[in-house]
């Protein structure tokens, strides 16, 4: 992280603590929407949270967790706020135990809140494996759990007709008419007792967990955070880290960690799983080790919790659930695949050393068996000196018309590289273009003198293995957009159909709003619901349950 990042940090800080003074405490809690009462492990969690008005000065990406009942966390997103609300899913791990979880949310600005509050969800795994479940986790003090109020004079859900079988479409509309409703979700399912029972909104307050991380407002980007420590000793290092984010050959920061080891980066508009350079300079031969630090908000430390018995009926209800979710994946496929997808916007509009004085395409020339030979005859003001065992790097300094007296920055892909060695076998088929700079560059406060920057057409960056002290990361950004499918199979004429969720939409507060699904094979209890928030900050609920036959 540059100094004018940390400059920005504190001005905000400072802006943010002033305000949230002359802020009142009433509704200013994200609440939690889930698609179910319950997963099974391998399992999509769709997610929608409400972001209140009072909240939207601390950023615009919500953290989103799943967490378990001893307080760790299984997994988290971060999502992009639209207005007052934004939308999420959460892959539940295929090997997560049979238990209690809870899901919730929170800015990264709000962390040293003091007293930071979420309206999140429990719901319950249940294990795919597992054969029967006799016992479950209960939340044992109910004062965390909030009942919303009835709103059955205020909404009304109308079906066009009152009975129902398998493979039937439901038609009806929900009618909200005049309220002081701001945020409305209506689901449909099949319910399960036990869980539809035992879940419900939950009053969390949240605890940091990793308090080296600062409050800093993520707008449209979101911070990394890691520790430097030295390999052998486990101590604490101070020294410089590079950050490049390959796949995206123009972004290049860096950050002095504190008395800690800690540092941070702030990547903006990084959609989707990043690929992450991280590289500790020293002069020595010094071996360090990089840990990221997890984003994470406990919520579950107030919690106790009791375990009750699941009666014979609910039992070989959750048996058959979990063979229907089988079926399901089996004939449906899985609702989000793995996708390596990842879209960063380049934040300079030219690459971080800005325009190069050459710009070479080696394919435009003939072929040139080595660098060696590429810098004789296509690097106008480049020295390649090999002496004895060393081969060293010049570039030309335009400003003094004379070569500098240390070596340029060098860069393979956007990576810095701090052995020439690496360059040596370049050949010029494998190189997409070089880029020149002759004179001293300044980014932050760092300085070099010149720039050597080599684009390979081959991206996999299989050189790296052989640098010291650098480590690549895979690191979640802000999630893309996508929607749940709860539309039946094309072809579910002539396979099973066990889909349980048919519903999950945000709605307008005022107003009529049809709706239509398609049911599948399963038998049971349909529950259509809505629940809303009011400006104040109050739940509310309403429901219709049909028996499909």
């Amino acid at each position: 992280m540059s100094r004018a990042l940390k400059i920005v940090f504190l001005v905000v800080s400072v802006w943010l603590g002033f305000n949230a003074g002359a802020q009142t405490t009433a509704n200013r809690e994200l609440v939690v929407f889930t698609d179910r009462d319950y997963c099974i492990s391998g399992d999509t969690l769709w997610v929608k949270i409400y972001v209140p008005n009072e909240l939207q000065q601390y950023g615009n990406i919500v953290r989103l967790q799943l967490e378990s009942q001893t307080g760790n966390l299984i997994a988290s997103r971060a999502v992009k706020c639209n207005n007052t609300h934004t939308e999420g899913y959460i892959a539940v791990p295929d090997s997560l135990q049979t238990g209690l979880y809870f899901v919730h949310a929170f800015f990264n600005a709000q962390r040293n809140n003091g007293l930071l509050k979420c309206i999140g969800r429990s719901v319950y795994v249940y294990n795919r494996f597992d054969e029967r479940i006799d016992r479950l986790p209960v939340v044992e003090n109910k004062t965390s759990v909030i009942i919303p109020e009835s709103a059955g004079s205020q909404i009304d859900i109308n079906l066009e007709d009152p009975d129902y079988h398998r493979r039937d479409e439901v038609k009806g509309n929900i009618n909200t008419g005049d309220n002081e409703f701001v945020f409305m979700v209506a689901s449909a399912r099949i319910i399960e007792p036990f869980s539809h029972e035992n879940t419900g909104f939950m009053n969390f307050g949240m605890k940091d967990q990793n308090v080296g991380i600062p409050e800093f407002p993520e707008k449209d980007g979101v911070l990394i955070s890691g520790r430097l420590s030295d390999k052998e000793t486990g101590d604490a290092s101070t020294e410089l880290v590079l950050l490049t984010v390959t796949g995206n050959e123009t972004y290049f920061d860096y950050y002095y960690p504190d008395s800690t080891g800690q540092f941070h980066f702030f990547l903006p508009d990084a959609m989707g799983s990043a690929n992450l350079i991280l590289q500790a300079l020293a002069e020595e031969d010094t071996l360090f080790d990089i840990e990221l630090t997890p984003n994470f908000m406990s919520a579950v430390q107030q919690l106790k919790f009791d375990s009750t018995f699941v009666n014979p009926k609910q039992s070989e209800i959750i048996e058959n659930t979990i063979k229907g979710t089988f079926f399901n994946k089996l004939f449906r496929g899985v609702s989000i695949s793995h996708n390596d997808a990842f879209e960063m916007s380049n934040p300079y509009g030219i690459p971080f050393y800005g325009i190069p004085d050459n710009h070479i395409v080696p394919e435009l020339f003939i072929d040139l068996p080595s660098f060696k030979e590429i810098s004789r005859e296509l690097l106008i003001g480049f020295q390649y000196r090999e002496r004895k065992d060393q081969l060293t790097f010049r570039m030309l300094n335009y400003g003094q018309d004379r070569f500098f007296d240390a070596e340029p920055l060098r860069l393979i892909n956007g990576i810095p590289v701090f052995k020439n060695s690496f360059f040596q076998d370049l050949k010029s088929t494998d190189i997409a273009s070089i880029d020149l700079v002759k004179s001293e560059r300044v980014f932050g406060d760092l300085r070099f003198t010149g720039i050597l920057a080599v684009s390979l057409n081959d991206k996999s960056n299989s050189w790296l293995a052989q640098q010291p002290n650098l480590f690549q990361l895979k690191v979640p950004c802000i999630e893309f957009p996508k929607q749940p499918n709860y539309r039946p199979n094309a072809k579910s004429k002539t396979q099973p159909d066990t889909r349980s969720q048919f519903l999950n939409s945000v709605i307008e507060p005022a107003g009529s709003w049809p709706f239509s699904f398609q049911l599948s094979d399963v038998k049971g209890d349909l529950e259509i619901k809505v629940e809303a928030i009011t400006k104040s900050g109050k739940l509310y609920r309403t429901s219709k349950i049909i028996s499909v036959q």
